[in-house]
């Protein structure tokens, strides 16, 4: 059974793609329904919290990663 990516607690790229496959589908019917300057710009400024959201998630799955990897590694050396 497949589980609901997480937005708080991000595990895996497939959380971080789905989150941002689905931000540029929102972004993308948004300005298709609504044109105008002042929704361009609230679109872009969704665009750049999701890049930041995106590069946030990615170092806390490599800092996980990491932390695994040494609590592997000592329980091995043992």
């Amino acid at each position: 059974m497949a589980r609901v990516p997480s937005v708080r607690r991000p595990r895996s790229f497939f959380d971080v793609f789905t989150i941002t496959a689905v931000s540029i589908t929102v972004v993308a019917l948004v300005l298709t329904i609504w044109r105008g300057s002042f929704i361009r710009l609230e679109m872009g400024v969704f665009a750049v919290i999701v890049f930041g959201w995106v590069v946030w998630a990615v170092d806390r799955i490599l800092q996980e990663s990491v932390e695994q990897s040494k609590r592997a590694q000592k329980r091995n050396s043992r």
